[in-house]
């Protein structure tokens, strides 16, 4: 099932709510910042991190939004950062945790009464395009490579993969509940038109604040 809804907030939204705020970095070991996907791909270092300071080179989105059938709605809760360049905002990468509250009837009250339970306590299984589209609970990894290219963890196998949630933090920006989570990955990307080609994620480390829809 495709998400319907893709609701984004730039993160100079939640920056204040973060001690981290305005932290340098010194490399991909460094886990200042206020939000961040780093590690290796392919066994080159990547370290996209937002710092809210006037020389950031990368911004950040929380995503929150809905897949659905009808009026029911199976919430996702995410984070991306992406490159800050004129004219282009590639490459990014983005981990989300889709399907993660299920609301009958659209049931955005519950969604929100239920945020923190919902955001303290994320599925740590890898999809397939299947389980999403049956709106199981799991988690999906996507690259935009700065050509264009796309990568997602639902393409094919995640066998030996893994998705830690170290820490998880609530907190309130703009009369909004987040839960900001720490955590460490590995992973592998598929090109979405051609599987075969396969990046290979390790010593992945995430910092990302999510928001409830409302």
């Amino acid at each position: 099932m495709k998400k319907l809804f893709l609701f984004a907030f730039t993160a100079l939204l939640f920056s204040c709510g973060s001690d981290d705020g305005g932290s340098s970095v010194d490399g991909p070991d460094n886990t200042n910042g206020v939000a961040y996907i780093k590690g290796k791909l392919d066994g080159t270092t990547f370290d996209y991190t937002f710092n809210n300071t006037a020389n950031d080179t990368y911004l950040y989105n929380a995503m929150t939004g809905f897949s659905g059938e009808g009026f029911d709605r199976w919430y996702y809760y995410g984070g991306s950062v992406m490159t800050y360049t004129p004219g282009s905002f590639l490459p990014s990468m983005s981990i989300a945790w889709n399907n993660a509250y299920y609301g009958e009837g659209g049931d955005e009250e519950g969604e929100a009464a239920a945020f923190y339970d919902t955001a303290g306590d994320l599925p740590m299984n890898f999809l397939t395009e299947a389980q999403d589209d049956a709106h199981n609970p799991g988690v999906e990894i996507t690259y935009e490579a700065a050509d264009g290219t796309f990568y997602t963890t639902k393409a094919g196998s995640q066998s030996g993969s893994t998705i830690a949630v170290s820490n998880y933090t609530q907190g309130v920006s703009g009369g909004a509940k987040i839960m900001t989570v720490t955590g460490t990955f590995t992973g592998k990307l598929y090109n979405d038109d051609d599987p075969s080609e396969v990046i290979q994620v390790e010593n992945g480390k995430f910092k990302l604040i999510l928001t409830e829809f409302q």
